[in-house]
């Protein structure tokens, strides 16, 4: 309960000081027009958004119990709703989270706060709607490093149909620092969530293989736990996020929680479907972390890649993982890759789009660039080992003993 206070006190503070932001704006912007305007887009956000926003519960059976016999017996409210819609379930976690399609019933949300215990995924998983219409939904696959979970509506519960409707994608790349961010989600009951703010940090890296949080948006907001998997929005209404459990969660002190983490739209965008088209729950794993040639060009300095040997396509691979397939192949920090499975590699986002829709088990040829000379190799997709897991970015340095790339500082020192 204490937990739940502080969040909330946080919240109200982290609100007022956005209101702040937002009358300070208003005040430099002049008549009082504009703070109706600038209320107007709120709402008209909230509209936008709302409809697609959903409370997610999972769902776990008990084992049988004698049959409760008087419905008049002492101690409260005798049957619970979640026990009158699921006789013989009870509730294990709950979280937000949004339609991506509504035609098929596809539903994204955040996969840890819904796991039971021992981190077993649930069997099934009950849906409300905006207009407070529940359905029941069924797990298509998910993603543990992400801490990704795509459902597919199966039945509705009260014999109604809920009118769902699909978001819209927005451009997350086209974020800065300052940008608005709307937070929206919808807690189990009667509370809704919806908060503007803005943006505090755009994310370092596309891929995510080992440094996670290099790839989120951080968001200045605090956050109550059940909002996650929740939508981030622009000033649109199109979704440019979710909001995302912190990996670093235990370790921080609550009052110091002064920043939400959001996985950006186009990470979700781009694997979804090979995903949910695998049914996959697994992490896949080749052992190794890329950078875009943008993302190359800002570590090293336009200098230094001026006169690194590199292809005319192709991703960098930063860092390799000891032992992995990629390692056993030969393969090593400092190379290029330029083609997977036969399909030329131009960004991060690309290359994940392709490993996803092979998944584990799948045994992949992948060309690399290393001096001038092209190579092939062939790697069996594993699935994410637990060691590969690195600390938390405030603790990972130079002396880690898993990743390195040591060509990638000689080539930084040459330049200077």
């Amino acid at each position: 309960m204490n937990s739940r206070r502080n969040t909330c006190m946080q919240g109200a503070r982290a609100l007022m000081w956005t209101a702040g932001l937002c009358l300070g704006a208003i005040a430099e912007a002049g008549p009082p027009e504009a703070a109706t305007e600038l209320q107007d887009t709120f709402i008209r956000v909230h509209e936008r958004i709302a409809p697609s926003v959903v409370s997610i519960r999972s769902l776990q059976k008990m084992p049988s119990q004698p049959e409760k016999t008087s419905p008049t017996e002492p101690g409260g409210w005798v049957v619970p709703v979640e026990e009158s819609r699921y006789p013989g379930h009870t509730v294990l976690g709950s979280a937000s989270g949004f339609v991506l399609d509504a035609e098929r019933g596809i539903i994204a949300t955040t996969r840890s706060p819904l796991l039971g215990p021992g981190g077993a995924l649930p069997a099934a998983f009950d849906v409300e709607g905006h207009d407070r219409i529940h359905v029941m939904a069924s797990m298509l696959g998910g993603e543990p490093t992400l801490d990704l979970l795509f459902l597919k509506i199966t039945v509705p519960v009260d014999g109604i149909q809920p009118d769902f409707t699909s978001i819209a994608w927005g451009e997350s790349d086209q974020l800065k620092p300052g940008s608005w961010a709307f937070l929206v989600g919808d807690p189990p009951g009667i509370d809704t969530f919806f908060a503007p703010s803005v943006l505090s940090g755009i994310p370092r890296r596309d891929c995510y293989q080992e440094n996670l949080q290099a790839s989120y948006l951080q968001i200045a907001r605090v956050i109550h736990p059940q909002v996650l998997g929740g939508p981030v929005t622009d000033l649109e209404g199109a979704v440019v996020g979710m909001l995302m459990p912190r990996r670093d969660q235990p370790k921080i002190d609550p009052a110091q929680q002064i920043v939400q983490f959001a996985l950006p739209a186009k990470i979700i965008r781009e694997i979804a479907a090979p995903i949910i088209h695998q049914r996959s729950v697994e992490s896949p794993w080749l052992g190794f972390s890329v950078m875009s040639r943008e993302e190359l060009r800002e570590e090293i300095g336009p200098r230094a890649l001026s006169r690194m040997s590199r292809p005319p396509v192709g991703i960098y691979i930063e860092n390799v993982f000891e032992p992995s397939p990629a390692f056993a192949a030969g393969i090593r920090p400092g190379d290029f890759m330029t083609t997977f499975n036969g399909y030329p590699i131009n960004s991060p986002i690309e290359f994940q789009k392709y490993f996803y829709l092979s998944g584990p088990g799948a045994i992949v040829k992948v060309e690399t660039y290393r001096d001038g000379t092209v190579r092939g190799s062939e790697l069996a997709i594993g699935t994410r080992p637990p060691e590969a897991s690195l600390p938390e970015p405030s603790a990972v340095n130079a002396e880690s003993p898993t990743f390195s790339n040591d060509r990638l500082d000689e080539t930084k020192n040459q330049a200077d």
